[in-house]
């Protein structure tokens, strides 16, 4: 009988680093329907991997070759979290609600790509990787200000040159402090013969 809870851990044992990588890249977020209750505009985006699927099957028959590209980027992505809040005031969340979500993205999974501080328009924006070897498992992003606030999680991997790409050819991305919608970057495309 004393041998029965060894025997049960033994087997559950080898599960647990499964367990840890389907979580890879993925943030635990707060609660933050106060903030969303305060918020003058707020978006809550939970796409999980069973939504993901049937986010992808729209571009399925479309001939868009943007539809295809972003197919092909989102072929890998297990998730999309996405949490944005503006408000009419000041101070309307607090420096805690950034804190528990920056304390999560720690190396040596978590790299920092980009961190940029403005101290006089009291902005933020940092944009972290999580790794494992040379694969991409996650992404966040982080833009605070005064009267704003937005994390986005990109779970699955994620190529960063066909992000990068794909912005291009839609006119969507990140200004410098974390704007939206940025202005259309051409992106160069070698070897397209052009069609007069």
């Amino acid at each position: 009988m004393r041998f029965r809870p060894l025997v049960l851990i033994s087997l559950l044992l080898p599960l647990l680093p499964m367990t840890a990588a389907a979580q890879a890249g993925r943030l635990v977020l707060p609660d933050f329907s106060a903030l969303s209750k305060k918020a003058s505009q707020s978006v809550d985006i939970s796409l999980d991997p069973s939504l993901m699927g049937l986010a992808s099957g729209i571009f399925a028959g479309n001939s868009n070759p943007n539809a295809a590209a972003v197919k092909d980027l989102a072929g890998e992505v297990r998730g999309v979290y996405v949490r944005s809040y503006k408000f009419d005031e000041d101070g309307a969340y607090s420096k805690a609600d950034v804190d528990a979500i920056r304390a999560q993205l720690v190396a040596p999974a978590w790299v920092s790509l980009v961190s940029t501080h403005d101290r006089k328009q009291q902005s933020d924006v940092d944009i972290f990787v999580n790794r494992t070897g040379n694969h991409t498992e996650g992404m966040a992003i982080i833009t605070s200000k005064p009267r704003e606030l937005t994390i986005v999680n990109i779970v699955g991997s994620i190529d960063l040159a066909k992000l990068g790409q794909l912005q291009g050819q839609l006119g969507v991305g990140l200004g410098a402090a974390g704007e939206q919608p940025a202005p259309k970057i051409d992106v160069p495309r070698a070897n397209v013969p052009k069609v007069d």
